[in-house]
């Protein structure tokens, strides 16, 4: 699976483009994974204000479609969708909201595996199906402070944390996978449609009354 730094995809170029090494780049994310092994991300931050300033002039407003591309080529092992953009130029803060498939991958027998991409992780549990993952390191003398909140869902269990032989960060837990089953509906449907074609068939076929 190929590794990344949603970090450095989101922000990196400001601090190139500013030229401000000295400032710490802090970000939150988001994980909720769901029962089908997808998840809603949401990535967030507070700027300094020359951060911000770049950060409006590369993704703010209009621009978030640039943002979107950039993120999906990084993330190119999901497919994502569904973009939403917020921010508050008073607070020099952002958040943005995507949703992205195949984040879990199921494994046979309810087991389930997913591989998060964060090297050399601090696992905090927050609770049974939460996880706090924080990670700071210095990239070519940006310091990243970076946390990372993950939800597996409520019906999981046996969630457990790891690290693969990379040092990225890794989860598998136990969860029976959702039936693929007809919904009950389109049973009913079905069925008042063949019932409908046996009538029409039985009265064409039915000898004619002599009088």
């Amino acid at each position: 699976m190929k590794k990344y730094s949603l970090t450095i995809v989101c922000l990196f170029w400001i601090i190139i483009a500013s030229g401000q090494f000295g400032e710490p780049l802090k970000q939150n994310m988001l994980f909720r994974i769901d029962s089908l092994g997808n998840a809603v991300i949401e990535v967030s931050s507070k700027l300094s204000a020359s951060q911000w300033q770049q950060w409006e002039n590369t993704y703010g407003g209009k621009n978030i479609s640039l943002f979107k591309r950039d993120i999906s080529r990084t993330l190119n092992q999901f497919y994502l969708y569904d973009f939403k953009y917020e921010s508050d130029e008073m607070e020099r803060t952002f958040n943005v909201t995507f949703k992205a498939k195949g984040v879990a991958q199921y494994m046979g027998g309810n087991e389930w595996l997913a591989e998060m991409g964060m090297k050399d992780p601090d696992f905090s549990r927050l609770d049974d199906n939460s996880y706090l993952i924080t990670t700071t390191y210095n990239d070519g003398g940006l310091l990243v402070q970076q946390n990372n909140t993950i939800h597996f869902p409520k019906k999981a269990s046996n969630v457990k944390e790891d690290t693969d032989e990379f040092g990225y960060a890794t989860f598998t837990y136990d969860l029976k996978p959702v039936s693929s089953g007809f919904p009950l509906f389109l049973i009913v449907g079905l069925a008042f449609i063949l019932l409908g074609i046996a009538s029409a068939v039985f009265f064409a076929l039915r000898p004619a009354r002599v009088q």
